[in-house]
Formats: C-alpha cells, structure tokens, sequence
C-alpha cells in the first residue's frame, strides 16, 4: 500500500515520512517535489525574518537558497520530532539552526554551491522586499519572530486567493472573482461600490448578496485546506487555523 493510502495526503505527511525504509521511490519523489512546492510559497516569510534580523537583501536571499538546498539534500527530515507536526515551526526551527551554523556568508554560498534548490519567482523575491519594507515602515522595533508569524499567515492568505482565482477563471467567471475578492479581505466596501460592481457583474442587489456568500465560503474552506498543507495531520489544522488569526489579529 502506498503512503497516500496509509496516510491523510497533505503535502507535510508526505515530505515528513520520506525516510521511511518501506516508501516507494514514487512517494519520494512526490515528498520531494512537496517540500519543494511548501518552500516556494512560504519564502516570503523567511526572507522577512532574516531581514528583520539584520540581513541585507542579498544575504537574506543566499541564507535562503543555502537552507534550501541543505533540505533538499537530506533523505529525510522526520527526525525533526519537536517540530514535525506543523511544517511553519520545524521550517522555523532549522532556519535559525542554519544561519547559527555559518560562519560567514561565503560558507551559506558554497554549501547550496553545486545542489539543486528551487527555482524562484523573481516577483516573489521582489514582493518579499517590498512587503519587509512595509514592515519596517510601520514598526521597525516589531520582533524578528513576529515578522514570521504575520508573513507566514500573509502566504496562506495569497495561496488560498491564487487558488480560488484559478478556480473561477477555469469556470469561465474570472472577472467575477476579481470583481469580489476586495470583499473577502476588506471590510471597507461601501453600498455604492456594491452598486457598481453588480451592475459590471449584471447582477441584482440578491444576486450579488448570494455571489458574495458562496465566494466566502468558498474562500473559508480554501484556507482551511491550505493550512491543512503544513501539518502532520489534519486534527492539527483547527489549531493551525486558530494560530493564523491571532497571527492577522482578526477574530475567528
């Protein structure tokens, strides 16, 4: 029987039980390309941790790349028992692990040197920049650890609406989303921009309402599902979730 039988399928029950003796070289192969997927979109918050820090740009992107490759080049991580539950606090944890153990900038380099790391989108690199100087700007004596934390719930937050994007362009209603995702993050819509946008959509005033509550709860059971992503197992994700508002500070 394969992991994917054994196990509920999240991305970090995969990568978690690479080791083992008894996994098939296809659910490796999966739990590489797992870790390698959980990394890409949780970057932005590691960058806005080691900058934060202290570190440049550039170093903060190097450190990053170097801890990469080092995982990618481990045949398991599951030893990782403190922290193998949620995938936000092991990737924590051997982050600062990392950095401590170099000594200077040449050595995180060279020891991602001749190793396969993930190929990064330029944009995201650039948008976690720009979102660390955001940071900065509003509170540049707020602790490197809580920089993490808000990042990190920031990158659920993108991925669920990048997945609820794909999902109404597939049914034809991009626009649609487009039209309706402000009202998922803000609450400053007012009746007239209601107005407008049922009227650009051809929708009544109920139509609207009705559009607007399946968006939500659509956009609810999406984050659920990618907070899902990064634990063992999903008896852990009500926790998880709850860790995510407090870390946004916005009631459940």
């Amino acid at each position: 029987m394969t992991l994917a039988g054994r196990l509920p399928t999240t991305r970090w029950s995969l990568v978690i039980r690479a080791g083992e003796a008894s996994i098939p070289a296809v659910d490796r192969q999966l739990a590489r390309q797992s870790l390698e997927e959980l990394c890409q979109m949780y970057w932005p918050a590691l960058y806005g941790y080691l900058r934060r820090r202290g570190k440049t740009c550039q170093d903060a992107e190097d450190l990053i790349q170097g801890f990469f490759a080092d995982l990618l080049e481990r045949e398991s991580i599951g030893a990782a028992d403190a922290s193998r539950g949620r995938f936000r606090a092991f990737l924590y944890a051997s982050l600062d692990h990392f950095v401590a153990n170099q000594q200077r900038r040449e050595n995180a380099l060279a020891r991602g040197g001749n190793q396969a790391v993930i190929s990064l989108d330029r944009s995201l690199v650039a948008g976690g920049e720009q979102a660390f100087s955001a940071e900065e700007l509003a509170d540049a004596q707020q602790d490197p650890s809580a920089t993490f934390d808000r990042e990190w719930a920031r990158c659920l937050i993108r991925q669920t609406l990048r997945t609820l994007s794909q999902e109404y362009t597939a049914k034809g209603k991009g626009e649609w989303f487009n039209q309706l995702a402000p009202m998922l993050t803000s609450t400053e819509i007012t009746s007239k921009q209601r107005e407008k946008i049922a009227k650009q959509l051809g929708l009544s005033a109920t139509a609207l309402k009705v559009a607007i509550h399946r968006l939500r709860t659509a956009y609810r059971q999406r984050l659920i599902d990618a907070v899902a992503q990064t634990v063992d197992h999903p008896t852990d994700c009500g926790k998880e979730r709850q860790w995510l508002f407090e870390a946004l500070g916005k009631p459940q």
